[in-house]
């Protein structure tokens, strides 16, 4: 989230200008435009109501508050889980070329053989 909050910082601030150095006062403008359109975007996303996606995420928070106010055994389990496909397809595929990689590091790597010297 912070990483996206600074690209978009970057990219306002010095790509969106073309290079010019704003003043106070545009500046000052361009924070309340954005802010503004920010806020209609958020208007537009509570009148359409929630999708099945958000529904799903609202759900497993409330559970895993739920999971944290009675301290149970299952909390760090239930906490963890992704319900993201495409997520988990990542990770999976990451820790595969991960261990992959390892694997293939530490076999490659020559045998060493005693030599008999005479």
């Amino acid at each position: 989230m912070a990483a996206r909050t600074a690209a978009r910082f970057v990219q306002r601030r010095l790509l969106s200008s073309g290079g010019k150095v704003l003043s106070e006062e545009e500046k000052a403008a361009e924070n309340v435009y954005i802010k503004k359109m920010e806020q209609d975007k958020l208007e537009k996303l509570a009148r359409k109501g929630p999708s099945s996606g958000e529904q799903a995420s609202s759900t497993t928070g409330s559970a895993a508050s739920d999971v944290k106010a009675t301290g149970g055994p299952t909390e760090s389990a239930s906490a963890g889980v992704s319900t993201d496909k495409n997520r988990n397809y990542a990770v999976l595929a990451g820790t595969i070329a991960a261990l992959g990689g390892l694997g293939w590091y530490f076999l490659s790597k020559p045998k060493k053989s005693e030599e008999v010297v005479d």
